[in-house]
């Protein structure tokens, strides 16, 4: 069932976050949509690729693993949801005059936050699962550093690749001391 969880995870989780952000998105930068449904069609493909990804890469670490792609899936869908939808909680607000990465940064770690309390219901039976409530919207907040890069080389490739290079790093690490921790006597 438990399997060692060392570098060679760390460097399988960040490949598997890479390819999983990058290869379903890829579809929509077509011109037939406008710009902000491109974006919102990207982050769910994105979310959609990188639980996949995750997914198989969990596979046979933790007893309930196979809850890890639904329950990823259902953070990134509410996640979405609240950013895009429900002006009011988001910084987009007219009277705020914030710089575009100060609000993504926020927006991601609300999306990050979500996702992280729907995967950390699998893994409570770590002893330092409560770790991952903060590494989700931490490393999801970061991965907007990886979308600037990548956009101020104007590649949407390269941004959604480095995006998931910096998610897949350090959730990664996160995910690796979860899993490595004692389990919880239930």
């Amino acid at each position: 069932m438990s399997k060692k969880v060392g570098w060679s995870f760390w460097w399988l989780w960040v490949i598997a976050n890479i390819i999983g952000s990058v290869l379903l998105p890829l579809i929509v930068w077509q011109d037939p949509y406008e710009l902000r449904s491109r974006i919102f069609l990207n982050e769910i493909l994105q979310g959609i690729g990188i639980s996949l990804a995750q997914s198989l890469v969990l596979r046979d670490r933790f007893a309930k693993e196979g809850w890890w792609l639904p329950l990823t899936l259902t953070g990134w869908t509410i996640g979405l949801t609240i950013v895009f939808f429900i002006p009011a909680l988001s910084l987009r607000s007219p009277l705020q005059s914030l710089p575009l990465v100060t609000i993504l940064v926020s927006e991601f770690a609300v999306i990050g936050a979500i996702v992280g309390i729907c995967q950390w219901q699998l893994l409570t039976s770590f002893k330092v699962a409560g770790l991952w409530l903060f590494i989700s919207p931490i490393s999801l907040s970061l991965s907007i550093f990886g979308l600037q890069i990548g956009y101020m080389a104007k590649s949407t490739v390269l941004a959604t690749a480095l995006q998931g290079a910096i998610y897949g790093a350090v959730s990664g690490l996160g995910m690796i001391k979860v899993l490595r921790s004692r389990k919880v006597k239930k």
